[in-house]
């Protein structure tokens, strides 16, 4: 058996977050060498525990003051705006928002962590959708949780107690993201918040039998959830629009054509119409416009999918038979709904949402790959040092 020293360029350390002096550490992983130093904490995030605790504690000692002046003994645990959910929802995504937003802007200046990568017109749409995301995601446990135990109250010593532990909970999350941000995990923010939004609005609408009328009813004033569902469009869509601007900036660094530029435009135009199908909701003073708008977010999808093989050539060739394929299923769909009179309004708006979201994800983890595979190549010598057989001899 051999042993190797492995001799990496200078230019490559330089351009890593591993210590230039310090024990390092390799291991196999999916058949790959990876070398990173031997106590791990040196590269992970360090988020200090006074980052977030100690704005949860004066939240808190606010919140206790304005009780206790208000003369407030029992705290409900959902109702009124003095509830403990209301509570924890309005200051944690304050704080989380400005958590979030105070990483980014000393990651920036600091030049450290995958903020850098970032343009600073980024910061407030993902700042935002992120806040939103966690907003509704507390909402919606409080009222899951309301459902659960009905009436419940707590005393305020405990309620303040409660508040401090979730607020410094939502710092430590908004702060992680924000040290952590890349490409991926916006993809995965604008799926939460449309899947997470499209199904909240269903259970918590008001009506039962919405589905009989159609998929946009879930954003019309005669929906209870209307508002959720309208402000998860508008922010997907302006989600999706910074993540195209970040992805096709880093594109164009290698691909320098008239190509890249139609596929960025007219993938910015289908992040405006969804934006656009929840700004303006199928209400009767904007039926006309939402229904335009609509189409026109189909229109650029299919014309995306047929044309993609030449404004986007360097895309593998599974994504563009798989783009094909479901192509082929939203246009029998439409024929299914429009001429056979098979599918309903609600199941071919679900169905062609379905696909129309999946083919969108699809691509962008494909272009994100693409920006993977950009990364310089540099050499690295194996030499070896010790032979077991000459040992033996």
């Amino acid at each position: 058996m051999s042993k190797y020293r492995v001799e990496i360029p200078q230019e490559a350390m330089e351009n890593t977050e591993i210590p230039k002096s310090g024990p390092l550490v390799m291991r196999v992983h999916r058949h790959q060498l990876v070398i990173e130093p031997e106590n791990l904490a040196s590269i992970v995030p360090q988020i200090k525990m006074r980052w977030y605790i100690l704005p949860a504690i004066l939240v808190a000692i606010l919140v206790f003051s304005q009780l206790y002046a208000d003369r407030i003994q029992l705290v409900p645990l959902s109702g009124p705006a003095s509830s403990l959910g209301n509570i924890i929802t309005a200051f944690g995504g304050l704080c989380g928002i400005g958590a979030f937003i105070i990483t980014f802007i000393s990651e920036k200046i600091r030049r450290t962590g995958p903020a850098q990568q970032f343009s600073w017109r980024m910061l407030l749409p993902i700042a935002m959708a992120s806040g939103l995301i966690l907003v509704f995601t507390v909402y919606a446990l409080f009222w899951v949780l309301s459902q659960l135990f009905g009436g419940a109250t707590f005393d305020i010593y405990t309620a303040c107690i409660m508040i401090a532990i979730s607020i410094a909970v939502i710092n430590y999350i908004m702060i992680n993201l924000s040290m952590t941000l890349s490409p991926g995990i916006i993809t995965n923010l604008m799926t939460i918040m449309i899947l997470g939004g499209v199904l909240f609005s269903m259970l918590t609408n008001g009506r039962k039998n919405w589905w009989r009328y159609n998929f946009s009813y879930l954003g019309t004033a005669q929906s209870g959830s209307s508002m959720q569902f309208n402000l998860t469009l508008i922010f997907t869509g302006i989600l999706m629009a910074t993540l195209v601007d970040y992805l096709f900036v880093n594109l164009k660094r290698r691909y320098h054509n008239w190509r890249i530029e139609i596929s960025r435009w007219l993938l910015f135009g289908l992040a405006a119409c969804l934006a656009g199908v929840g700004l303006f909701p199928n209400n009767q003073e904007f039926h006309y416009l939402h229904d335009q708008i609509s189409m026109w977010l189909v229109y650029l999808l299919l014309i995306l999918i047929i044309i993609l093989r030449w404004i986007l050539p360097m895309i593998s060739k599974n994504f563009l038979r798989l783009s094909y394929l479901m192509g082929a299923v939203m246009a029998a769909e439409y024929i299914a709904f429009k001429f056979v009179r098979y599918l309903s309004l609600t199941a071919f708006e679900l169905l062609s949402f379905g696909l129309a979201l999946s083919w969108t994800l699809l691509l962008f983890q494909n272009l994100e790959y693409l920006i993977q595979s950009d990364s310089e190549i540099l050499d690295v010598n194996l030499v070896v040092i010790k032979h077991e057989s000459d040992n033996q001899d």
